[in-house]
């Protein structure tokens, strides 16, 4: 089977079109283009050797994996499409007839082939891969079912042509389910023999690694003027998620559009992204926060109708009648927004350390406002700050996300974005500021 699939590059390139060839002897190879097969393959895997995975959320995608190796994330044109390349690759997997002299044949050049063949004639891991397709199987024939189940319950009438396609489909899965459980009998009752492993790796041009290093050795992003391909398709829910969904409704409203208890909503749940670098040593901030946020409850509940949005309370704060004591809580939540700005734009470039990425961005905004005391607790704080790969942990939704060689990805793009739209608010407020005459510069808060 050939055709063309998306196929993930890397952060900076994203998914990219590439053509694919599975051949008779059970090796999946990718090209630039149909027209550059002469050119010979970008890179390679034994299908047997893989594991093969759809995508929870992504009806399109399905993923090739080599535990610790090689990870192929692929995407078809059509759900249609998806179907047939699983199909083949379940059925290439189900034949087993790779032998090793196939392998030493076909890449005796590889360094690293009498590993792989002893690996191979070594393991007996193919009752493994029998239950991993069964899985597999298991989660296309429930997407089918659901996809059935929906159209039929269409009202007025359910889409004919649809159904025909989801029920073919069904049809198609069935039969590789039926034949894979039929193995799985024949390897449990002793009838099968074949060796395989599944730590072979045949690695092409784009080998993907889950650790730190594949982050850091991406070139660095503007965020100012280049998009992730990422921004277009979260895989992942993280901690960020939700901060983004929020802050980007803002970009397009005015200050007299944003309601306080947003705001406020958001300076709150802004407490327990200092609790992710260190609850302990971030506890004077956190607390300096909590006491802003007070402060601006206050008007909320005594004159709600002069407070009810972000123009107001910036109004009240900066009108000597009504800030009769001088406090500028908008003001210190807006240049601590400015912190965190910076913060996560300098970390979402991959190449900095926690602890790099706060220190750079505490110089840049909050430093020259504070007293000498003030900056040596921020010193510990960042010094105590949690290392790049628990923070990454920490952002987890689901806790099995944080090994997946994309998530880390994701994260670093998230808090691109997150930094631009907080950006977006602080500049709405120094309009404000400025169209006020209202030198913020010069106070110290």
């Amino acid at each position: 089977m050939e055709g063309t699939l998306l196929k993930w590059t890397n952060y900076y390139n994203g998914w990219q079109l590439r053509y694919f060839v599975l051949n008779e002897k059970g090796i999946l190879s990718y090209y630039k283009s149909s027209e550059l097969i002469h050119e010979g393959c970008k890179g390679s895997c034994l299908v047997l050797a893989c594991e093969l995975k759809t995508h929870p959320h992504d009806p399109l995608r399905f993923d090739l994996i080599i535990p610790g190796e090689q990870f192929f994330c692929l995407k078809a044109k059509s759900q249609l499409e998806r179907q047939r390349w699983i199909v083949a690759l379940g059925t290439c997997k189900s034949r087993g007839t790779i032998s090793e002299s196939t392998i030493s044949s076909n890449f005796s050049s590889d360094p690293k082939t009498s590993q792989l063949v002893s690996h191979l004639s070594a393991i007996n891991d193919e009752l493994k891969l029998k239950v991993q397709e069964l899985r597999l199987y298991e989660t296309v024939l429930m997407e089918n079912l659901h996809s059935i189940k929906s159209i039929v319950n269409e009202t007025p009438t359910p889409d004919v042509k649809r159904l025909d396609e989801k029920t073919s489909m069904l049809s198609v899965t069935c039969d590789g389910f039926i034949q894979t459980l039929d193995q799985c009998v024949q390897l449990a009752t002793g009838q099968s023999t074949r060796k395989y492993s599944s730590n072979v790796s045949l690695h092409g041009d784009q080998h993907i690694s889950t650790n730190r290093s594949f982050a850091t050795e991406l070139p660095l992003i503007n965020s100012s003027t280049t998009t992730n391909p990422l921004s277009k398709e979260m895989i992942y829910q993280t901690f960020l998620t939700q901060f983004h969904s929020k802050l980007s409704q803002w970009k397009s409203l005015t200050l007299k559009e944003i309601s306080s208890n947003e705001f406020l909503s958001i300076s709150e749940e802004f407490l327990h992204f200092f609790e992710l670098l260190n609850r302990t040593q971030f506890a004077f901030l956190r607390t300096n926060i909590n006491e802003s946020i007070s402060m601006l409850k206050t008007p909320l509940k005594t004159m709600p109708d002069k407070a009810s949005t972000v123009f107001d309370l910036l109004t009240n704060e900066i009108s000597s009648e009504t800030n009769i004591e001088k406090k500028f809580p908008i003001l210190f939540l807006q240049r601590i927004f400015r912190f965190l700005c910076k913060f996560l734009i300098e970390f979402g470039h991959g190449d900095k350390t926690i602890e790099e990425s706060l220190n750079k961005a505490y110089g840049q905004t909050l430093k020259r406002f504070d007293q000498w005391n003030r900056r040596q607790l921020f010193a510990i704080a960042f010094q105590s700050a949690v290392s790049n790969e628990d923070f990454f942990r920490s952002l987890c939704v689901d806790s099995n996300h944080s090994h997946e060689v994309l998530f880390e990805q994701q994260v670093l793009n998230e808090m691109i974005q997150l930094g631009n739209d907080l950006n977006a608010l602080i500049k709405k407020i120094d309009s404000f500021y400025s169209d006020h005459q209202f030198k913020s510069d010069e106070i110290h808060c």
